[in-house]
């Protein structure tokens, strides 16, 4: 080795002792400046590392807590909007029955209608068989009111059957709103 001390010769046992210890001193301050040198260069690196690192961790850290608060904003506009369809819903079922209410009036009304027709149809009759000149035009008139009264009947049989199906949906719109209005109790806001 170039940079090496040259080995002294002495003579005597106690000589090549001390070469030896001298020679196992300088290999050893060899191997402790090679690993202070290694472990500088590891420390470097993984600083060099480290810093990389950190260009990735933390912005994706920052985007995460921004698309949390994101959802956590959609989560309450959601809920306040489902609020607010509950709020129609009852609104809805409301109306709904009153317009129950309405077609159940009109059914009578034309229930009323109907009775009446039928009343003004025999009456009718009565005064065809006293006026025997009018006779021929009364039948045609009987004919007529028969037929109206056919209708009139149509129209009673189809409103009670539009009254029934509007308190069904009465019913169904309450079935819903209920269970919302419920719902509603266990939010907080």
């Amino acid at each position: 080795m170039s940079g090496d001390k040259p080995v002294e010769s002495s003579s005597g046992p106690n000589g090549s002792k001390d070469v030896v210890e001298e020679v196992a001193l300088e290999a050893e301050d060899r191997v402790a400046n090679d690993m202070a040198q290694y472990m500088s260069q590891f420390a470097r690196s993984f600083e060099a590392s480290a810093r990389r690192w950190e260009l990735v961790v933390y912005p994706s850290m920052l985007a995460f807590i921004i698309l949390a608060a994101y959802g956590f904003f959609l989560i309450y506009q959601l809920t306040g909007d489902i609020n607010k369809i509950t709020y129609q819903m009852a609104d809805i079922q409301t109306s709904m029955v009153n317009i129950n209410k309405n077609f159940s009036s009109t059914t009578n009304n034309m229930n009323t209608v109907a009775r009446n027709l039928v009343k003004i149809t025999g009456y009718m009759k009565q005064m065809s068989s006293d006026i025997k000149e009018q006779n021929a035009e009364m039948g045609a008139i009987v004919v007529t009111m028969h037929d109206m009264n056919k209708s009139v009947d149509a129209m009673a049989y189809t409103m009670h059957y539009m009254r029934y199906d509007t308190r069904l949906m009465g019913r169904n719109i309450e079935n819903v709103s209920g269970p919302m209005r419920f719902m509603n109790s266990f939010m907080p806001w």
